[in-house]
């Protein structure tokens, strides 16, 4: 039911061509954000969009944190991801995420943005990207997923900002995206569209690294992250606090037997 590695070129590119649309409908969504608009106004258009383009499920819904929420602030649960009904206010930042899953394919995508110039939104964002380097040389290099997941911890630390990442559910830098082989004999997914066959799935991969020392389906500091990365495709989100200022970016990073690289360099914190 679920592939996690082994993904033919054609299923790459079908991958590739899912993230630029999911990309696309947090672009449009992000486009009509203003002053006054809520959080669940965002991620109710966000579903919309993302109904008109075929996705009727998700690993994780869509989520919007306007102002001080993208920074996470204490105390932050994984409930606190929902949307509220705070509004966006003049000179807030937001930050907007969603999983969705096309035909099967799933992929997470997730875009920071300032309605208004902010120097400090910038170099923040700035600093985030260089990660989108380090962490693939890193990858290359074989460093243990564990061990990247620290250093990029300690790098923010040391510079004054806070990890949030650590804040995402399972702590998560990064987890792998799969494939559901058949995505018509697999149960429905919930009224909301979450969908439990790929949930089910990392809770069985993540109990199977905890109780037999399997690779992880997650990608954080602990122990069961304490190994060279996996071969397959990893959704990386370094996800950074400047003060009540939070930014991230998240795509796709294809890892092989002896290499590694970005699904695609299109991508819209790259432009």
């Amino acid at each position: 039911m679920i592939q996690f590695e082994g993904f033919t070129d054609q299923q790459l590119d079908q991958f590739r061509r899912y993230q630029a649309v999911s990309y696309g409908v947090l672009e449009e969504v992000a486009a009509r954000i203003a002053p006054g608009v809520t959080e669940r106004d965002a991620t109710r258009w966000a579903m919309k969009a993302y109904r008109r383009e075929g996705a009727e499920r998700y690993f994780h819904l869509p989520v919007a944190l306007f102002g001080e929420r993208t920074a996470l602030p204490d105390p932050w649960s994984t409930a606190s991801f929902w949307p509220t009904d705070r509004a966006l206010e003049p000179g807030d930042p937001f930050l907007l995420d969603a999983s969705p899953i096309f035909d099967g394919y799933v992929v997470d995508t997730s875009i920071s943005r300032s309605p208004e110039p902010s120097p400090t939104h910038a170099a923040a964002m700035a600093d985030d990207l260089v990660y989108r380097v380090t962490i693939l040389d890193a990858v290359r290099s074989g460093a243990t997923f564990r061990e990247i997941a620290l250093t990029v911890d300690s790098d923010m630390t040391q510079r004054g900002d806070r990890n949030c990442h650590g804040l995402h559910p399972e702590g998560v830098l990064g987890h792998r995206v799969v494939r559901i082989t058949n995505p018509d004999a697999a149960p429905p997914p919930d009224p909301s569209g979450f969908d439990a066959t790929v949930l089910g799935w990392f809770i069985d991969g993540i109990a199977a690294a905890q109780e037999r020392g399997e690779p992880s389906p997650t990608w954080n500091d602990r122990a069961t992250s304490d190994h060279r990365p996996s071969p397959g495709l990893w959704a990386v989100e370094p996800h950074l606090a400047r003060g009540d200022v939070g930014v991230k970016w998240e795509e796709l990073l294809v890892v092989e037997d002896r290499d590694a690289y970005w699904l695609d360099e299109d991508v819209p914190h790259r432009r």
